[in-house]
């Protein structure tokens, strides 16, 4: 398996260029794409922050291949904003789009969320498949994974309902990103538990930990997250660095090892860009002390 850092967090306030140089400082050679982290077309602009859209792949394949950085995933965030998740063929379309742009960048992963698009804890499957129908037939042409990640506040958050969205969903290629963290965030033992439901299921994986926020114990407002749920309802979450957290990561890792997952896991720090630099020294150094 090898290690990748989220372009989200500094997608906002550096490009493409800066990020590599930053996560390459570090040792890692790969990054998990976001549509910020892409440049956009010259004469355009961009239809929406969420959206690959009016973005220039062919360029950041450029900037890559320049900086010897592989992309571990594309990552399409349109979940998260509810008027692009109402728009049911916007998303189906874009989310295409996202396939094509995994392609162009040799990317075997599109890391896909369904929040705004199935709150709650019930979900039609044939509503699902309009929204992801096109896109997993473009996902089987150019065998890319599209996996989708579990969240705190959706039909994702038990992990045996996300088990059986994906074996409704029936495609080869419609798979898991799997999130210890998130399950926590849900009320539900991230790991061992969820890990063994869905270990079959797993093509990427973030990195990152988790534990109730404790302002008055020191957390800073800055690495404070939304509200948890399920057993867990009424604490907000808050994220320490890998190590330090209420989930078993070196459990974890220990077992992706063994099982033979060979995919990619991506560092996500949940904070400021200015905080994700420190989080980046302490966890790639925790990390390759246990192999990576």
């Amino acid at each position: 398996m090898e290690l990748a850092i989220s372009g989200e967090a500094l997608g906002s306030v550096f490009p493409l260029e800066k990020i590599l140089e930053i996560i390459k400082a570090y040792g890692v050679r790969a990054i998990e794409i976001w549509p910020e982290n892409i440049p956009v077309q010259e004469g355009k602009s961009p239809i929406h922050k969420r959206l690959y859209a009016n973005r220039d792949a062919g360029r950041a394949k450029e900037i890559l291949d320049a900086a010897g950085v592989k992309t571990a995933c594309v990552c399409f965030g349109a979940g998260f904003a509810k008027e692009l998740a109402r728009d049911k063929k916007l998303f189906s379309a874009e989310l295409q789009r996202a396939v094509w742009t995994a392609h162009e960048l040799g990317a075997k992963v599109v890391n896909h969320y369904c929040c705004h698009v199935a709150m709650g804890e019930h979900y039609s499957i044939d509503e699902l498949k309009e929204y992801y129908a096109g896109a997993i037939e473009e996902a089987e042409k150019y065998q890319i994974y599209l996996a989708l990640e579990n969240e705190a506040h959706d039909i994702t958050k038990n992990p045996v309902q996300m088990r059986e969205i994906i074996e409704a969903v029936g495609s080869e290629y419609f798979k898991t990103n799997y999130d210890a963290a998130n399950y926590y965030q849900a009320g539900y033992e991230g790991f061992p538990y969820a890990y063994e439901v869905l270990k079959d299921m797993i093509v990427h994986v973030h990195i990152k930990n988790g534990c109730i926020n404790h302002p008055e114990h020191g957390h800073k407002a800055e690495c404070k997250g939304g509200a948890m749920t399920g057993v867990l309802a009424g604490k907000d979450i808050y994220y320490p660095v890998a190590a330090d957290g209420a989930v078993n990561v070196d459990g974890l890792i220990r077992r992706l090892k063994k099982d033979g997952y060979e995919g990619f896991c991506s560092l996500e720090p949940h904070t400021t860009p200015e905080i994700c630099l420190e989080y980046y020294k302490e966890e790639t150094a925790y990390l390759y002390q246990r192999g990576f």
